[in-house]
């Protein structure tokens, strides 16, 4: 799924191709993905409206129109790209919403004109859901309106983090991709965060001491921040996800890159997580001794605990 940085890096590469311009028309290949709450036809809605503002919150992406609200959360397999018009078509592409051509002083990058584009949704899993909501109503849409701090807001302080995570009794990975408490972390980087901080995904928080929360805290920014550099640098279309550079996601029995022991993978309340044994100890005394599983043998002999 696009997770934050992947989001991030989307939104700096659509913002000044799309702000400002106007929806020709739209064209439905898979209505499954679409949430329509106001009385029309999806395509006609949109067409004659202006994209007027671009954002993201949480994990949504907004599309701030002249008379209603376009809301994307793409989930686990959705994709967008911006191309020229008649370009092949993407993958299970589910609607795709044609843009009229701009004249010279527009908003794109360079103030520079844009020719006739559209941009593609595709969804091979048909999870993600599109909302076209009345303008400025988003009660409708499931999560949109309870998102916790932003973590790459200004909000997002070490007192904040203080006071949400006190007194909290639930698995630290857990906590963290808790979006009603810290918007927005998925699957992939809340791995990377753990084992960046050395802390076990099961760990419950009322475990961890006053230094593995700022630890913690810290891996959050650092982990977040990198990402974010790793997917600018890859510089891949915006459809394309980008996940070469992870530490440890996805990376069951391959060797630690810090400490060589094999990676291993749990399941974390329903969420496969990937951690590696003797970076990320389980402190707790309840957990499964790695060290006596059968697994394959990290690179250099070192230890599999």
């Amino acid at each position: 799924m696009p997770e934050l940085p992947d989001l991030v890096v989307l939104l700096k590469k659509l913002k000044p191709s799309l702000e400002g311009r106007l929806i020709a028309g739209a064209r439905v290949h898979e209505p499954i993905v679409l949430r329509v709450l106001v009385e029309g036809d999806f395509g006609r809605l949109l067409a004659g409206q202006r994209i007027i503002c671009l954002e993201r919150h949480g994990p949504f992406l907004h599309f701030g129109l002249d008379s209603n609200d376009l809301v994307l959360h793409l989930m686990l397999a959705g994709r967008l790209r911006l191309a020229a018009t008649g370009e092949k078509r993407l993958p299970h592409e589910a609607f795709t919403i044609d843009l009229a051509p701009s004249g010279g002083g527009g908003v794109g990058a360079g103030g520079g004109s844009h020719g006739s584009d559209s941009l593609s949704y595709g969804d091979e899993k048909n999870m993600g859901k599109v909302y076209l909501c009345p303008k400025g109503d988003f009660s409708a849409i499931p999560g949109y309106k309870n998102q916790g701090v932003d973590i790459l807001s200004p909000a997002f302080t070490w007192e904040r983090f203080s006071k949400l995570i006190e007194k909290k009794r639930n698995q630290a990975r857990a906590f963290i991709m808790d979006q009603t408490a810290l918007s927005a972390i998925g699957n992939a980087y809340a791995d990377e965060i753990l084992f960046e901080a050395g802390v076990h995904p099961k760990t419950p928080c009322c475990y961890l001491t006053a230094s593995d929360r700022r630890k913690l805290y810290d891996a959050i920014n650092a982990v977040i921040s990198w990402g974010i550099a790793e997917v600018e640098k890859a510089d891949r279309p915006t459809e394309e996800k980008v996940r070469g550079h992870l530490r440890v996601r996805n990376r069951g029995g391959e060797a630690c890159p810090r400490c060589g022991t094999t990676i291993r993978k749990a399941g974390v309340l329903g969420f496969d997580s990937f951690f590696c044994p003797k970076c990320q100890p389980d402190r707790t005394g309840r957990g499964l001794d790695w060290s006596k599983l059968p697994g394959p043998s990290p690179s250099g002999g070192a230890s599999s605990t």
